[in-house]
């Protein structure tokens, strides 16, 4: 969609070849290429001496892909150098799968003319990503320099949230009136293939763009070419508001098993549309993002970031943990009598500690995994807690009798077994209750369970344990 006929040449080292990656699929006993540090050193001599057409000569027999990984593992100069070989198509390809700490230094390095370039070949949601990651005054040269359409488009786009539905769709697709016959909706994908990688459905709309109904593709060969499109057209379909969030996106294409999914306004005009390899994008994201948080990550790390960059992000969460753990060592002051009294019961507390915050994250997972899905809501915590209390009491019987018997052999006092195993039943089903509960409260308050469950859960498990424990044995023996 964004292509021009006047400026789409290499504005830098013209008379340097140009790599276009291979769009072929690679022989199948050539295996998926892999970067080692030998291949790299040897690119790096070949920067070194500026040996422009021996690097074409490599990269042009690589997916974009492959470049992509090539571009992230070298230094910033290095790696502008080779992306300046680069033609402006395989450029776009390859900027949308670096990493995205190195898609920043690349755009900060680039003139907004080559920007423009690449920006040309990108779809309208690529190139809004793109776009929308300059800074402010490079966006609005590359924005002026563009088609004037197109760059409505993008400032259009530019609009909405960058995780909604309006973020992530493409306003590509191909329409059709209700009116119109078979026969003219396949010479509009005929035409619009140009600009459009893969079309699923046709979109029937009406003279003021509210949608109406979908063929798909393949409809279009089986039915009469003068037949109407409104007589076959699929009047029960799925479509997105333009601000629903892209995670909710996710879940409905998922549920739905649907190639693509049509994109409305409030007045169900349809804007745009999202495809599965976009979603297969947001997956990936919220999936990396939700495991980064659950273990105590604010932000997303990614493979550029330096130490202090790393270190800042998880600072907080150990801080939380580091508090967590003096509450433990307050608790395990408290009760001096009775480590005094059984020195063995020192030797459980790792066992105790550890039980109860694996059976909490264990539990709290499921929740957390189940809230994001929409498998699970809010009204289901009294279920879910019922639920999770049972697994709880079978794990904890089977634990409890093993640390019975290894309590009862170990100082050959049947009463320190059963003092062991009742903590460690009653602390398995405790965590496992708090780690369920604790998500839902979360979502309730409207804090993200992902984020704040994991050293939460961890912390105060700890600390529980060990007060029931100590509890039980302060009971039995003082």
């Amino acid at each position: 969609m964004f292509s021009t006929e006047n400026d789409n040449k290499p504005v830098r080292d013209a008379a340097l070849p140009k790599v276009r990656a291979s769009v072929d699929p690679l022989p199948e006993d050539s295996g998926e290429f892999e970067i080692d540090e030998e291949f790299l050193d040897d690119l790096r001599e070949l920067i070194q001496i500026r040996s422009a057409a021996s690097i074409v000569n490599i990269l042009s027999d690589l997916h974009s892909p492959d470049i992509a990984d090539i571009v992230d593992n070298l230094d910033p100069d290095d790696r502008m150098f080779i992306f300046e070989l680069l033609d402006d198509e395989t450029a776009s390809e390859v900027l949308l799968e670096v990493d995205e700490k190195v898609r920043e230094d690349l755009l900060d390095r680039l003139s907004h003319r080559r920007i423009r370039g690449i920006v040309d070949e990108l779809d309208s949601d690529d190139a809004a990503d793109i776009v929308g990651g300059l800074s402010d005054e490079v966006a609005e040269r590359v924005l002026d320099d563009i088609d004037k359409e197109d760059s409505q488009t993008l400032k259009e786009l530019l609009r909405y949230p960058t995780d909604s539905a309006g973020g992530i769709m493409a306003t590509e697709f191909v329409s059709v009136k209700k009116n119109d016959t078979i026969q003219k909706a396949i010479q509009r994908v005929r035409k619009m293939s140009k600009e459009i990688g893969e079309i699923y459905n046709v979109y029937v709309l009406d003279d003021n763009g509210l949608l109406l109904g979908f063929i798909p593709v393949k409809g279009l060969i089986v039915h009469n070419p003068r037949r109407r499109v409104y007589k076959v057209m699929d009047t029960e379909f799925h479509s997105v508001d333009v601000l629903t969030d892209q995670e909710e996106v996710a879940n409905i294409m998922k549920k739905y098993d649907l190639l693509t999914i049509p994109v409305v306004n409030t007045k169900g005009e349809m804007l745009g549309k999202i495809t599965f390899d976009d979603i297969m994008d947001v997956i990936h994201e919220e999936a990396e993002e939700d495991i980064q948080k659950f273990a105590g990550i604010a932000g997303t790390e990614l493979i550029s970031h330096g130490v202090w960059d790393i270190s800042r992000r998880r600072m907080p969460w150990l801080g939380i943990a580091f508090l967590g753990q003096l509450l433990s060592a307050v608790i395990l002051s408290s009760f001096h009598e009775s480590l005094e009294k059984i020195i063995a019961s020192a030797f459980f507390i790792p066992i105790i500690m550890a039980m109860a915050g694996n059976a909490g994250i264990q539990s709290s997972a499921v929740v957390i995994r189940g809230l994001g899905t929409g498998e699970i809501w809010e009204g289901m915590l009294a279920k879910r807690v019922v639920k999770e209390s049972g697994v709880a009491f079978t794990n904890g019987l089977v634990f409890a009798l093993l640390i019975f018997l290894v309590g009862w052999m170990w100082i050959d006092d049947p009463l320190f077994g059963v003092a062991l195993g009742f903590s460690l039943l009653i602390v398995i089903a405790s965590a496992t209750i708090v780690g369920a509960t604790i998500p839902f409260l979360l979502t309730r308050l409207n804090i993200d369970p992902a984020v704040a469950t994991g050293p939460f859960i961890t912390t105060s498990n700890d600390a529980l344990g060990l007060l029931i424990y100590f509890g039980i044995l302060s009971v039995l023996y003082l």
